[in-house]
């Protein structure tokens, strides 16, 4: 009884599986940056060291309060009113989510008073407050 050994050739590789994979985290990290890019407005953040620990909860909720009193959320004008049900809405969501507050250096501190007031009314009981280092400069 004689055994064959394999012939030596050439090993296909198919190539189909990594493509796709590569293509699905193209669209994956394309999508993230957009919807960055669209909870945050253009707001002049006050400068404070804050917390040097990096945000490691889930912020759910990005309210951006502009200096003239305007409310922004994912690109929209809100009305103080209705954040709370928009906040109710990300805490059904995610309960362990934190809302960031993107308050500019010029708003008033009223505005920033009702929009605090508006998210514990639709349930957080903790908020984050942006700020840059004020070791950097302005963004």
């Amino acid at each position: 009884m004689r055994i064959r050994r394999p012939t030596s050739g050439a090993i296909e590789l198919d190539m189909t599986p990594m493509i796709d994979v590569v293509f699905l985290l193209l669209i994956f990290f394309l999508t993230t940056a957009q919807l960055s890019q669209m909870s945050s407005a253009p707001v002049t953040l006050p400068r404070e060291d804050g917390n040097a620990d990096e945000l490691l909860e889930s912020s759910g909720l990005v309210v951006n309060v502009i200096d003239d009193g305007s409310i922004v959320i994912l690109e929209k004008t809100v009305l103080t009113s209705e954040i709370a049900l928009l906040a109710k809405n990300a805490l059904a969501q995610d309960p362990t989510a934190i809302p960031v507050i993107r308050a500019d250096r010029g708003a008033s501190a009223a505005h920033l008073n009702a929009v605090m007031d508006a998210l514990r009314t639709g349930g957080f009981r903790t908020v984050r407050l942006a700020t840059i280092r004020a070791s950097q400069g302005t963004k």
